[in-house]
């Protein structure tokens, strides 16, 4: 029985980490996306998680809503930050310091 319990920690830690990692490669897309509409320069190429919670969707399912920050530039010296929020593997906001916010 231990055994199998171990085996269902493993399987689940592997399963978040899958879908962390899957969350984090499409904010980073979103904020690449984003600058290059709006003509600003993505620094470090990254984004980095800031908060981390549980919501319901518009289905009323239970997924990990997920906000990432990006520091991007205008001229290639004043730095400014930006932020990627995603539920489950959804892009649901994107907000740039020197734009408005963007609500999909």
């Amino acid at each position: 029985m231990s055994e199998l319990f171990i085996i269902l920690i493993i399987a689940s830690a592997a399963l978040y980490w899958q879908a962390a990692a899957r969350s984090k490669e499409i904010a980073a897309n979103a904020a690449r996306r984003e600058c290059n509409l709006n003509d600003v320069q993505l620094l470090d190429q990254s984004v980095n998680l800031i908060r981390l919670s549980a919501s319901r969707d518009h289905n009323d399912r239970w997924r990990l809503w997920r906000a990432y920050r990006f520091e991007y530039a205008t001229n290639g010296e004043d730095r400014f930050v930006g932020r990627v929020t995603t539920l489950g593997q959804k892009v649901t906001r994107i907000e740039m310091e020197t734009f408005g916010p963007l609500v999909h």
